[in-house]
């Protein structure tokens, strides 16, 4: 089993409130007791879960963040046909800003080498774009966050809020119907609100299972996006996108 897939085989397990032993760990991921237990102080340290002393428990969060590598090995070519398509409702020479996110990433990487001018929001985000030569590459200056390689801290907003854009392509946490876009932190809401401040038109990416999902800190309602791209969007989202005047681009429809 793959090490993306294990671990969140192991994430998925350890929801809730009761201890998961190692043993059953071995069991559901058919890997050795060795490697369960490095994945367990892995994902420990990064505050998805807590060791035990024979196993784990889970640190369940509303619409809670899987770490980025697990994120980065999973859904790849889905991520990256999503990510072609917004790239290509981006027009040329236009001003763009780029998300932090895995998805957020497959689309800078298919914007790679166009004429725009890019202000990405992480250094996975810059380096996708950096790819090819042709880009104008414009970073927020701050601190970086561990996991994510996105900046954080009041001037790195700034420098958002400072840049203004044609259009914003913003990840997406959770999007439900009532609440609209949510956010697993504090910290990424801000900058995906000062990302909508800046930009005229704005394109959600998001996978499906996002859609009906809600976090715990509030970004935008629905009727703040112009777009949304994904794939295999279930009828009722599709219906309370419709309602809320969201174009859905769905990229298996």
């Amino acid at each position: 089993m793959q090490r993306a897939i294990r671990q969140k085989t192991i994430i998925n397990a350890v929801r809730g409130t009761a201890e998961v032993r190692v043993a059953d760990l071995v069991r559901a991921t058919g890997a050795s007791a060795m490697t369960v237990r490095r994945d367990l102080d892995e994902l420990a340290l990064q505050g998805v879960l807590r060791r035990t002393h024979g196993g784990a428990v889970g640190l369940p969060a509303r619409g809670a963040r899987l770490p980025y590598q697990v994120r980065q090995e999973t859904n790849t070519a889905l991520k990256q046909r999503i990510g072609a398509a917004a790239a290509g409702l981006i027009p040329d020479a236009s001003s763009v800003i780029i998300d932090d996110g895995t998805t957020c990433a497959a689309v800078a990487r298919a914007a790679a080498g166009r004429d725009l001018t890019a202000m990405p929001l992480s250094i996975h985000g810059a380096a996708a774009l950096g790819e090819r030569p042709g880009t104008r590459i414009v970073t927020p200056g701050g601190e970086l966050n561990g996991d994510e390689l996105s900046w954080k801290g009041h001037r790195a907003a700034r420098d958002v809020l400072d840049f203004r854009a044609d259009v914003a392509v913003l990840g997406v946490c959770a999007w439900g119907e009532e609440i609209g876009l949510t956010a697993t932190s504090m910290q990424d809401a801000d900058f995906k609100k000062a990302a909508l401040a800046s930009s005229r038109r704005v394109i959600a990416v998001t996978t499906a299972e996002k859609l009906g999902m809600t976090a715990t800190f509030a970004v935008c309602p629905s009727d703040a996006v112009d777009v949304v791209v994904t794939s295999g969007a279930p009828a009722d989202a599709a219906a309370w996108l419709a309602a809320a005047g969201v174009e859905l681009v769905d990229i298996d429809a």
